[in-house]
């Protein structure tokens, strides 16, 4: 399958030597886990920011070349590891951000991909613009680009493109990207060539520092102390949705808006912040005397999140609790 963003015909393909970028040469046999009867769980290898940056460039580099088999059948995907990070097996689908997860996954483990891609164990994603999200809502999206960043394109509109950023030279940014024209290609572009390039996620380099990682959701860490029916404290995070938001907070807004009988368009609640959304937004925001700018923020977010909050706990002695806020916030926490 060709991948939507082959119609960008304009980005250089440059033949590549990873000394070149001053990298080592990246050899698989180099990197493979001591041979164990029992495996020991993965931990993150210590090194510095910029040890890091080098490891995940030099195995792009060593990628280049590689082409994907029919119906978009690619090696990435097998790797069992990147199914427990999604919580699914990614085979036969566009794969741009497969490669770019994979990269994180071979040259810092699971649960330490997980962290400096800020995403959840079991419940990652390969869709592009949802990557994008987990910078954006972690205060980690950004538009200058430093080498080990992952770079992210628009195309037709959204953000439907992924890449590694391997070198940034004066006024080019020169990436390594999954799915391009079906293989793994080394593309160049300016880096003010804002109509392609949407921005720039800054993983988590710290985790490879020495922060310590647990890569289970954190509803599912509990201190073997504590009893079950022990008061839990809930905190719900608002990020900044717009148009191309995509996830569960999207859904949660959607759901609002329809329960303020504001029409989110025929697809409903979908998880997918597109023009419909944006438009009942807008509406929202005029109906209650915000700004009009489709955008929701903390002024906005605390506006639809008016109301009480119950636990689960009260909510089975609260009478005054309404079935809406049971049924949302009992699929919220789910």
């Amino acid at each position: 399958m060709i991948h939507d963003f082959d119609a960008f015909k304009g980005a250089a393909e440059m033949p590549y030597n990873p000394k070149d970028y001053g990298l080592p040469i990246w050899r698989d046999e180099d990197h493979q886990p001591p041979e164990t009867v029992e495996q020991e769980p993965q931990t993150a290898e210590i090194m510095s920011a910029e040890e890091a940056k080098c490891k995940l460039c030099s195995w792009a580099m060593s990628q280049i070349g590689y082409h994907e088999d029919a119906n978009n059948w690619q090696k990435y995907a097998e790797n069992e590891d990147l199914q427990r990070m999604y919580g699914w097996k990614p085979q036969n689908q566009p794969w741009c951000d497969v490669f770019v997860d994979s990269g994180f996954i071979i040259c810092f483990g699971l649960a330490a991909a997980c962290a400096m891609t800020y995403q959840r164990m079991g419940e990652g994603s390969a869709l592009c613009r949802q990557s994008a999200q987990y910078y954006m809502d972690n205060g980690a999206f950004v538009q200058t680009p430093e080498i080990g960043d992952q770079v992210f394109f628009n195309v037709n509109g959204a953000i439907n493109h992924t890449g590694i950023v391997v070198r940034v030279d004066g006024g080019s940014v020169h990436t390594v990207e999954g799915n391009s024209s079906d293989m793994v290609a080394e593309r160049v572009y300016s880096v003010n060539d804002s109509n392609r390039i949407a921005g720039y996620g800054r993983p988590n380099w710290a985790i490879v520092s020495g922060e310590s990682i647990d890569p289970r959701p954190a509803d599912h860490i509990a201190d073997d102390g504590k009893k079950a029916d022990e008061q839990r404290t809930y905190t719900l995070t608002m990020p900044y949705l717009q148009c191309g938001s995509y996830g569960e907070a999207v859904w949660v807004v959607q759901t609002l808006l329809q329960v303020h009988n504001i029409s989110c368009g025929s697809y409903g609640a979908d998880k997918d912040f597109g023009a419909d959304t944006e438009k009942a937004v807008r509406e929202y925001q005029r109906k209650h005397g915000l700004r009009a700018d489709g955008v929701v923020g903390p002024e906005t977010g605390a506006a639809l999140f008016g109301g009480e909050v119950y636990t689960p706990e009260e909510i089975k002695s609260a009478p005054e609790a309404s079935s809406f806020w049971n049924n949302l916030i009992g699929k919220i926490r789910k």
